[in-house]
């Protein structure tokens, strides 16, 4: 009878561990791979410093190193060319830029593809990148995808019906993923933003759209 209560009390304790183990988890993760992720990014953004000159590092005149002033760097870049991309002058001027870099053969393929990917994800018109929903990689199993407009050329002559450009990020990397070409009647435009796509799509299908990103624990 007492061997009984020792292992019940024993079971009982085990599963208090376990489940304390997993809500610990729960709780730590996320904070550990958002550090992570920032860190990865700090560093990433600290090493554009290493493309200027050594007389110019701000680590050739300090006593010790200063994690972010790569990223405070890279800041101050961004919008110092973005003031500048608004004047009417400098305007002419990326214009002129483009288009040389656009007749230089092999890097204009590349630079041009890049420049229309960026220019579409961070457009502020929705339409160049609605969310829609195909059955990949075969009937019966769904996907979430970001339609960026239809083939045109060849593509679109080799087909009766249209093609739609769909691209489709992967888990938990959204940089990452497939492109693929789908009938447009096999296309279906879903309601959801763009932003809230990519956290369903991040998470792994845990945060829904529409849902807080602690919603889903508070059940």
């Amino acid at each position: 009878m007492a061997e009984q209560i020792q292992k019940g009390l024993g079971g009982i304790v085990r599963e208090g561990l376990r489940r304390y183990f997993f809500a610990g988890l729960l709780v730590l993760l996320p904070l550990v791979i958002t550090i992570w992720f920032l860190g990865w990014i700090i560093g990433l953004m600290d090493s554009v410093l290493d493309l200027l000159p050594s007389s110019l590092r701000p680590n050739s005149y300090l006593p010790f190193a200063i994690p972010g002033l790569g990223a405070l760097f890279t800041l101050v870049l961004i919008l110092l060319l973005g003031f500048l991309a608004t004047s009417v002058v400098t305007r002419r001027l990326l214009t002129l830029w483009d288009h040389f870099l656009s007749r230089i053969p092999v890097f204009r393929g590349v630079y041009t593809s890049v420049q229309k990917l960026v220019e579409s994800i961070f457009s502020q018109e929705q339409s160049g990148r609605r969310v829609v929903l195909i059955e990949y990689p075969r009937k019966g199993i769904y996907t979430v995808g970001f339609a960026t407009g239809f083939a045109g050329g060849e593509l679109e002559k080799r087909e009766e019906g249209r093609l739609v450009n769909v691209f489709v990020p992967t888990t938990p990397n959204p940089t990452a993923g497939f492109y693929l070409l789908v009938p447009e009647k096999e296309v279906k435009t879903l309601e959801m933003t763009p932003e809230e796509a990519f956290k369903l799509i991040v998470s792994g299908g845990m945060i829904k759209p529409g849902e807080k990103p602690d919603a889903g624990n508070s059940k």
